[in-house]
């Protein structure tokens, strides 16, 4: 008896792994739309990868590198998808199924319904052939120790009580981000966004946030108040201010809002960050374009590069 009750559970774990290899939600799925409290959100470029075998994995985009975040399995019974990871929420509980078809995913997980479609992530070769860092070919020998060019700070297209007033019409400046690695060209890309938020009057707050790991970039919730001393000051801001940086002109840029006039900035930042800002003159606070390259021959050289996707 005891022999035949172990076989019959041997039988009944390879049948569950064959249900699990078999399962229609094996695949790769990029989160399309979030819906939350009524309110749907998109912009979103994360990746779920439901891999045979209950191995869960995610990436940034179908372009980034994918990693384990957890296991998965299905609870046909109750049409519960079940996952276990220690490194994010988003990848550990249970969720509702709402809808799972050839193409289409959607599930409630934490009063939240996430729409995902169905995809492929892109070949790492391809994207290096077809997209190629763009370079900052100046050093911090042409800032001169910044003698040069100290009177360039009032150059700068906007002062503080411009960006204060513009913020007034604006709640979100949304950006793709693209990541390049030197021999590799584009191994990454994802969706950041700068948050508008009025902590009381006169006090602006713009922080960073990433729609991958659904959290702010800046934890400082601390605002930029708008006094009389501060109105006409020149400013970088929502970014940091350089230490040294160099005004090289205007420039027409192709954006969201059509084709715009940008003053365009040349940098130097923290770590040996090289910088290019393209500041939309009329549109104080907002950039159309960012680069950031970190390039001292190491395997941890980067470019990034911000984008003006969308300003809600």
């Amino acid at each position: 008896m005891k022999r035949n009750i172990l076989i019959t559970l041997f039988l009944l774990f390879i049948i569950n792994i064959n249900a699990q290899d078999n399962h229609p939600i094996i695949g790769t799925w990029q989160l399309s739309t979030v819906e939350v409290n009524g309110e749907t959100k998109d912009g979103f470029q994360a990746v779920w990868i439901f891999d045979k075998g209950g191995e869960l994995k995610a990436a940034r985009s179908t372009s980034g590198k994918a990693i384990t975040v957890g296991t998965w399995k299905c609870d046909k019974s109750r049409k519960m998808l079940i996952m276990e990871s220690t490194r994010d929420n988003d990848f550990n509980g249970e969720a509702k199924v709402i809808n799972l078809k050839e193409d289409k995913l959607s599930y409630k997980k934490d009063d939240a319904i996430l729409n995902f479609k169905k995809t492929e992530m892109l070949s790492s070769n391809k994207a290096s052939v077809k997209e190629i860092a763009p370079t900052l070919s100046f050093t911090s020998d042409h800032f001169l120790n910044g003698d040069e060019y100290i009177d360039d700070n009032e150059k700068l297209p906007w002062n503080f009580e411009q960006i204060y007033n513009n913020m007034k019409n604006i709640k979100e400046m949304i950006y793709t981000v693209d990541r390049y690695e030197p021999n590799k060209g584009k191994t990454d890309s994802w969706v950041n966004s700068y948050k508008v938020a009025f902590i009381d009057e006169g006090d602006l707050s713009i922080r960073e946030y990433s729609y991958f790991q659904k959290d702010y970039i800046d934890m400082s919730e601390e605002g930029y108040p708008l006094y009389e001393e501060t109105k006409a000051i020149k400013e970088f801001y929502p970014r940091s201010k350089p230490d040294m940086f160099r005004v090289v002109g205007e420039e027409f840029l192709n954006t969201v809002s059509g084709e715009l006039i940008c003053t365009v900035v040349e940098a130097l930042g923290d770590f040996d960050q090289k910088m290019k800002f393209w500041m939309i003159n009329d549109k104080p606070g907002v950039y159309a374009k960012i680069i950031i390259v970190k390039d001292e021959g190491n395997p941890f050289d980067y470019t990034n590069v911000y984008t003006l996707k969308e300003i809600k």
